[in-house]
C-alpha cells in the first residue's frame, strides 16, 4: 500500500500541471479505487470520444479543459487499474482539423506524458491503429505513434507505454503506465485502440 500512497501522491503533484490535470486527476482516481487483482477485459466506447478500446476493468471517466502546448482543446480521459498500473484512453477534440494542428497535439500529450515522469523515451515506431465504423467494421488506418519511456513517480520507477495518434479535429491516446506492467496486458490494451467514425 505505500506504492499505492506514493502513486497518489504524485498524481496530486502532478495536477498542478497545466497541460495534465486531467490526466493527473483520472490517475488519483484509478489509484484510490479498490485493488482489482485480475483483469477483467470489457470492450468500451465512450460517448462522443470517436474511440473504441479494451479497458482490464470498469473505467472512471472525466473531462476538462487542457492546454496542448498552446492548443486548448477538451480533453476526456477513461482509465482502470489492475494492482498498481494505470491503463486510461484519452481523446481530445481539437479547435480545427488542420494536419499541422494534429501534429501538434500528439507531440505535446507525447511530451507531456514523458515529462510527467520526469521520462526518457527509450523507444518509439509508428503504428497504424484501425478505423471502424459503429458497428465495429474497419474501414481503413491511420497512423500513429508507439513509444516507451522510463521514469520515476516519487522514488518508484516506472515505465510508460503509450500509443499517440490524430485525425480530422480529434487527438488520441492509450497510455499504461506503472512500475512493472505486464507487457502481454499492455500490448492487448494498446492494440485494442480504435479510432471510430459515423
Amino acid at each position: 500500500m505505500n506504492l499505492l500512497r506514493e502513486l497518489s501522491a504524485q498524481a496530486l503533484r502532478l495536477a498542478l500541471n497545466p497541460v495534465f490535470k486531467l490526466a493527473s486527476a483520472v490517475m488519483c482516481c484509478i489509484v484510490l479505487s479498490a485493488c482489482s487483482p485480475e483483469y477483467d477485459w470489457r470492450e468500451v466506447k465512450p460517448e462522443g470520444s470517436g474511440l473504441m478500446a479494451m479497458m482490464p476493468a470498469r473505467p472512471a471517466s472525466m473531462t476538462q479543459p487542457v492546454n496542448l502546448n498552446g492548443v486548448s482543446a477538451d480533453m476526456t480521459l477513461h482509465g482502470a487499474r489492475v494492482r498498481d498500473v494505470a491503463f486510461t484512453v484519452g481523446s481530445a477534440r481539437l479547435p480545427d482539423a488542420l494536419p499541422e494542428r494534429r501534429e501538434h497535439a500528439v507531440a505535446a500529450m507525447r511530451m507531456a506524458m514523458v515529462r510527467n515522469i520526469a521520462g526518457t523515451e527509450q523507444s518509439s515506431r509508428p503504428v497504424s491503429i484501425t478505423v471502424v465504423d459503429a458497428a465495429g467494421v474497419a474501414q481503413g488506418t491511420i497512423a500513429g505513434v508507439e513509444v516507451q519511456a522510463n521514469g520515476k513517480m516519487r522514488d518508484t520507477e516506472v515505465v510508460l507505454l503509450a500509443r499517440f495518434a490524430a485525425d480530422g479535429d480529434r487527438a488520441w491516446q492509450a497510455v499504461v503506465l506503472g512500475p512493472r506492467p505486464d507487457r502481454e496486458q499492455a500490448a492487448l490494451f494498446l492494440e485494442s485502440l480504435r479510432v471510430m467514425r459515423p
